[in-house]
């Protein structure tokens, strides 16, 4: 009977003795912890080297309790910490080092980790915690106490060597060159041409009811220029132009409303500047065909051995006309030189006024022309 009473004296005082221990602990913590609103506290362990999950979980359950019961601060729930813990890939001890404390402060959002070592002494279990700035991973706060082990459970088992918290690197993006295909490639060529021409006239409506000068025959040259573009790795390409061609109507006759008139050379006299694109579309052969359509617009200065304009001075005026072509063509590449042979249908549409206000005459030059260039590829 004495034994007993004795036993359970000496369980009440032990009981008595950690309960006063653990609100020491939580009540030293709370105090030195100044502007902390959040907290996380993780299970301890034992310092060296050696855990019990049961004797860390357990102290750490018990500072919890206290610390939730001050009202002073909000304590993340063990499951949530545990499953942030394991994501992390972070041992669930008091094992934290710089990296893993910031990087729980910011995956939890807590200001601040309570962790800490413990220690077997022969009066019990030596705990000793600290109080861990999240942001700058400095310890804040500090306490030491001794707790007795009433519970049970918790048998002494060696620990693996902690390891330093790693972010887990980012997948490295696979490093890959661009290679051309054999098909895909660039050019700037040179190239000049000739063909036959017309053109047409149509005179003011007000003025002049529309009367029209149709298929005048025309000499001249051109296009002479410049063109750049490439294709890429299918059968679709592309080019820009730069191109200068001529105009010079030949010594005719022609009718007008069923009236035949005659026009001497040079009635019109007209120099285009042609600044172009053209959609092309070719086969994969090694001797490439293209077909394609372009547009683009020009800058015609249009000038007449005979019009004369309002102040009774030969025709010599600059507008701005819209161009439209097919052309049809086929090219040869040799490594780095480039050669092709192009047909093109093409229309140069613009107008003249002759200076006189509110007129307007238009002119459209038709071109069946063969092309020649040569270039470098790229």
């Amino acid at each position: 009977m004495i034994k007993r009473i004795l036993f359970s004296l000496i369980l009440v005082s032990s009981s008595l003795y950690a309960q006063d221990s653990y609100d020491k602990l939580a009540s030293e913590l709370s105090a030195k912890s100044e502007g902390i609103k959040k907290l996380a506290i993780i299970p301890f362990s034992y310092a060296d080297n050696t855990s019990s999950v049961k004797d860390g979980s357990v102290i750490a359950e018990r500072l919890t309790m206290k610390l939730i019961n001050m009202q002073r601060f909000e304590i993340i729930e063990r499951s949530v910490l545990n499953k942030v813990l394991d994501e992390l890939k972070l041992q669930n001890s008091g094992v934290i080092d710089a990296g893993s404390a910031k990087e729980l402060g910011k995956v939890l959002g807590v200001d601040a980790l309570i962790t800490g070592t413990l220690i077997p002494t022969a009066s019990g279990i030596e705990v000793n915690a600290r109080v861990i700035k999240t942001d700058t991973a400095q310890a804040i706060a500090a306490s030491q106490v001794t707790v007795q082990k009433d519970w049970y459970g918790g048998d002494v088992q060696q620990m693996p060597q902690k390891q330093s918290y790693q972010p887990e690197p980012q997948a490295q993006k696979a490093q890959t060159s661009y290679v051309r295909s054999p098909n895909e490639y660039g050019f700037f060529d040179v190239m000049i041409g000739a063909g036959s021409q017309t053109m047409d006239i149509k005179w003011d409506v007000n003025k002049y009811g529309g009367a029209e000068m149709k298929a005048l025959t025309a000499t001249g040259a051109g296009p002479v220029g410049l063109r750049v573009g490439g294709f890429g790795k299918g059968i679709v390409g592309g080019d820009f132009e730069f191109s200068v061609s001529k105009h010079y109507s030949d010594r005719q006759t022609t009718y007008v409303s069923g009236l035949p008139v005659a026009l001497p050379a040079g009635f019109i006299d007209a120099t285009s500047i042609g600044l172009s694109g053209d959609l092309l579309f070719r086969t994969m052969t090694k001797a490439q065909f293209y077909a394609g359509l372009g547009l683009g617009f020009s800058i015609n200065n249009v000038k007449s051995t005979s019009i004369k304009d309002y102040y009774n001075k030969l025709l010599n005026e600059t507008a701005v006309g819209f161009m439209f072509r097919v052309p049809i063509g086929i090219r040869f590449n040799a490594d780095n030189v480039t050669f092709f042979m192009e047909y093109r249908a093409e229309i140069n549409g613009t107008t003249f006024t002759r200076n006189v206000s509110g007129e307007s005459n238009s002119l459209t030059f038709y071109g069946s022309r063969f092309v020649l260039g040569v270039g470098s590829k790229f």
